[in-house]
C-alpha cells in the first residue's frame, strides 16, 4: 500500500484541476415495523408521488439512493431492500457504485475488479479535501489505457446502460467490450474541473471491460448501471466504512447536481453510528449539520421523500455491568436528534434501534446469529430481517399494504 503522503500529494494534484434498561441475551427481538413509533411528515405529497410511479414502475424507473456508513457499505441491508422492491416493482438495475474495487465494501449485484498498478484509489474517508465526487471515493489512473471489469454476481441476461462520473482535464474516450464482443465508446468531453456523468453506453451486457484512453488529469468517481429497460426500481447504496454524516463536507460544491442525474425519487441517509461512539460529539453542532443537510436535500429535490434511518442498537463497552454502562453514550442522544429534526423537516424517521429491540438489544440478536461479534454490525440475516422491517414500514407510509 502507497504511503500516506503519497496518497495525498497525488490527491493534491488532482484535486487542483479548474461508521436504560438491558434486554436479556434469551429474550427474541422485536421484528415487525409496528412495534415502531415513526415520525411521519404530515402527509408529504412527495409520499403520493412516489407511490403513484412504484404502481406504474412497470412503464417508468423509480431511483432510491442511500448514503451511510459501514452498514450500507456491505450492501447486505440496501441489497436486501433492493431485492424486495425489485421483486415488487420491477428491476431497473444495479445502481450507482464507485470506479474501482474498494477494500472492504462490496455490492450484491455486482463485483467490481480491476488488474494491480492500474489505479491509485483516493477516500473521503481518510483524507481531507473538498473536491471529492458523489459517493466519495475517485480513481486515479497510474497507467497506460486502465481498465475496469464488473461482473454480476449472478448470471443474467439482463442489457443495462452504463455512464461514468468523471473528471477531465482533456477530453478522453471511454470503450466498453462485454461478453458479447460488442464494442462501444463515448468521448469523455473535457469538464473543467467538475464531476461529469458521461453519455451512455448502451446495450451492455455483464461481464463488461470499460476501458479509459485517458488523457492527463483524466479521474473516475464511479458508474451508473441502469437497466437498458427504462422502467423498474434502481437503489444506488453509496456507503463509506466509518463514515458520518459529515463526510458529505468534502465532497465538490454542487454534489447534489450529479445526485440530480440518478433521479432520485426516494433518498435514505443512514448515518449515526460512527456519530453515537464518539465521547466528544458536540450535539449541538451535529444537529445544525443534520438540520442544514435536510433543507439542502429538500431544495435540491423538491418532490423527493426523504427518509432518516437511526442507528441500529449496538454495544460498545461489553465487559461493563448493565446496559447504561455498555451502551454508546452518545446513541440515545444521536436517536432523539434524528427524531426531533425528522419531524421539524418533516421527513421519515425509521428508529432502527427500536426495531431491534430498544437498549442492548443487539445482544439478543447476537444470540440468535443475526448480529456479529463486535455487537455493532449484524449477519446477513439480521440485515435481512431489518430490510424487511425497514420495507414493511415505507410500503405502509406510501399506502401499498
Amino acid at each position: 500500500m502507497r504511503r500516506w503522503h503519497t496518497l495525498l500529494a497525488l490527491a493534491a494534484l488532482i484535486f487542483a484541476l479548474p461508521g436504560c434498561s438491558p434486554v436479556a441475551a434469551g429474550n427474541p427481538p422485536l421484528s415487525r415495523a409496528s412495534v415502531v413509533a415513526p415520525v411521519t411528515p404530515a402527509r408529504d405529497g412527495n409520499l403520493a408521488v412516489l407511490a403513484g410511479k412504484l404502481r406504474a414502475s412497470g412503464r417508468m424507473p423509480v431511483s432510491i439512493v442511500q448514503f451511510g456508513d459501514s452498514h450500507t457499505a456491505a450492501d447486505l441491508f440496501s441489497g436486501e431492500l433492493r431485492r424486495l422492491f425489485q421483486a415488487q416493482y420491477g428491476d431497473g438495475g444495479i445502481g450507482f457504485v464507485a470506479a474501482t474495487p474498494v477494500p472492504g465494501t462490496r455490492y450484491d449485484r455486482v463485483i467490481v475488479k480491476a488488474a494491480p498498478r492500474q489505479w491509485d484509489l483516493v477516500s473521503a474517508r481518510n483524507q481531507s479535501s473538498e473536491q471529492f465526487p458523489l459517493g466519495g471515493y475517485l480513481s486515479v489512473p497510474v497507467a497506460a489505457n486502465p481498465a475496469v471489469r464488473i461482473e454480476a454476481r449472478e448470471p443474467s441476461a439482463q442489457r443495462y446502460r452504463v455512464s461514468a462520473l468523471y473528471q477531465a482535464r482533456e477530453s478522453s474516450t471511454l470503450s466498453a467490450r462485454d461478453g458479447q464482443q460488442q464494442n462501444r465508446s463515448v468521448m469523455l468531453a473535457a469538464s473543467n474541473g467538475q464531476w461529469r456523468f458521461s453519455p451512455q453506453l448502451l446495450n451492455v451486457g455483464l461481464p463488461v471491460d470499460m476501458t479509459l484512453r485517458a488523457r492527463p488529469g483524466s479521474v473516475l468517481g464511479g458508474w451508473y448501471i441502469q437497466g437498458q429497460k427504462n422502467a423498474g426500481v434502481t437503489l444506488s447504496a453509496l456507503g463509506i466504512n466509518g463514515a458520518r454524516l459529515s463526510v458529505q463536507d468534502k465532497w465538490q460544491a454542487g454534489w447534489q447536481d450529479n445526485l440530480k442525474t440518478l433521479r432520485p425519487d426516494l433518498v435514505i441517509l443512514a448515518y449515526g453510528t460512527n456519530e453515537a461512539f464518539d465521547n466528544t460529539l458536540d450535539l449541538v453542532e451535529y444537529q445544525t449539520q443534520l438540520t442544514r443537510t435536510l433543507a439542502d436535500l429538500r431544495r435540491e429535490l423538491p418532490r423527493a421523500v426523504v427518509l432518516l434511518i437511526g442507528p441500529s442498537d449496538s454495544i460498545k463497552q461489553r465487559n461493563a455491568r448493565g446496559c447504561a454502562a455498555r451502551r454508546p453514550q452518545m446513541l440515545a442522544e444521536v436517536v432523539r436528534i434524528q427524531r426531533q429534526v425528522a419531524k421539524q423537516a418533516k421527513v421519515l424517521f425509521w428508529d432502527w434501534q427500536a426495531f431491534m429491540g430498544g437498549e442492548c438489544s443487539i445482544a439478543g440478536w447476537q444470540a440468535q446469529g443475526l448480529a456479529r461479534p463486535d455487537l455493532v454490525h449484524l449477519t446477513a440475516d439480521g440485515y435481512r430481517r431489518s430490510a424487511a422491517g425497514l420495507y414493511e414500514y415505507l410500503r405502509g407510509q406510501l399506502g401499498l399494504r
